[in-house]
C-alpha cells in the first residue's frame, strides 16, 4: 500500500455542517461543555481515495511545533472525516491535526488549537 498525503481541508466556521474547505489540510474544531468535561467536534474534508479506512485525529496540551508532525499526547482513529474527543480539561488549550489511514499513517494535517470552556460547576 501506498502512503497518501492527508489532504483535510481547513474550514473557519464553527458550525461544522456545511461548512467550505480551504487550503492547508487543517480540521474545523468547536467545544461544548456541560455537567461532564468538556468535548472537541472536528471536522474535515474526506480523501477522495477508495483505499482511505479511515484517520487518524491525534491531540494534546503541547504543539510538537513542526509542520506535518503526528506527535501528540493522545490519537484517536475514526472511519468517518468527523470525531468527537471527550474528557477533555476544562479551560485548556488543545491541539489538534489529522492524518489518513490506508494500512500506512500519512503525515498529518496543519494543526489546529482551541481554548475548551470553563467547567459548568
Amino acid at each position: 500500500m501506498r502512503i497518501l498525503s492527508t489532504s483535510i481541508a481547513l474550514t473557519s466556521c464553527m458550525l461544522l455542517t456545511g461548512c467550505g474547505g480551504g487550503g492547508d489540510g487543517a480540521p474545523a474544531v468547536s467545544t461544548s461543555s456541560s455537567a461532564a468535561l468538556p468535548t472537541a467536534s472536528l471536522a474535515w474534508n474526506p480523501i477522495q481515495d477508495s483505499s482511505i479506512v479511515g484517520y487518524y485525529v491525534h491531540y494534546g496540551r503541547q504543539s510538537p511545533g513542526q509542520s506535518g508532525s503526528c506527535s501528540y499526547e493522545a490519537a484517536q482513529f475514526v472511519e468517518s472525516p468527523n470525531a468527537t474527543i471527550s474528557n477533555l480539561q476544562p479551560d485548556t488549550r488543545y491541539y489538534f491535526t489529522v492524518s489518513s489511514y490506508n494500512g500506512l499513517e500519512s503525515a498529518c494535517s496543519s494543526e489546529v488549537s482551541t481554548v475548551t470552556p470553563s467547567s459548568q460547576a
